[in-house]
């Protein structure tokens, strides 16, 4: 039987050992972060505001503890119904979260068709499931291939997967013009009497002209 010396072993555990740091980092690359994805187009309530022609939405965000929960999206739709912009969504459900749970965040699924997307799209729009906290997005009035829209209405939605097909969705109307306006949303839910309702709350939808 051949006998390795106390050098040897040592040389060859550590080869193993640096093998397994790169399989580790090669999954982590791959599952935790596939697109390279930057900084999140959500921002928190202590963020310096944006300047210039916007719509803002503020919300306070519970984030849920289960499995299949805490899923939610912003987009932009035309007064026909096309799909315009998506200003963030929870990374899980942009990738391929879609795929394994098809009741998460069905109606921007359906419309924005994330399948189709180039990965510097979903890069644009994804962010990691925040913190519990107060945020803020924002839509410059540019749709997802970067142009300018020139319409004067369009309709903003904000979807929420709380729990499994437990869902919440808030929408309206954006009048574009040369007055400030904002308004208060009022939630429709898949569940009624859902126990996770304070997941997406204090909703404030605002449009600064300039």
């Amino acid at each position: 039987m051949k006998i390795f010396s106390k050098r040897k072993v040592i040389i060859i555990v550590s080869a193993i050992f640096a093998a397994l740091l790169i399989l580790i980092g090669i999954i982590a690359v791959r599952f935790l972060n596939p697109f390279n994805i930057g900084i999140s187009p959500l921002r928190t309530a202590n963020d310096a505001e944006q300047s210039g022609r916007r719509l803002e939405i503020t919300f306070s965000y519970e984030k849920q503890r289960m499995v299949a929960s805490s899923q939610f999206v912003f987009w932009i739709e035309d007064m026909d119904g096309n799909y315009v912009d998506t200003l963030y969504v929870t990374r899980y459900t942009a990738i391929e979260g879609y795929h394994r749970r098809p009741k998460s965040l069905p109606q921007w699924v359906a419309v924005s068709k994330p399948g189709d997307m180039p990965p510097s799209e979903i890069d644009a729009i994804a962010g990691a499931t925040p913190k519990s906290g107060d945020y803020r997005v924002y839509w410059d009035f540019m749709d997802s291939a970067g142009n300018l829209v020139t319409g004067s209405q369009y309709r903003y939605f904000i979807e929420a997967t709380m729990y499994n097909d437990d869902n919440a969705v808030y929408s309206g109307v954006i009048t574009v013009g040369d007055e400030a306006w904002h308004e208060y949303p009022t939630p429709e839910y898949s569940v009624p009497d859902s126990e996770y309702k304070e997941m997406i709350g204090a909703v404030r939808v605002a449009y600064h002209p300039n």
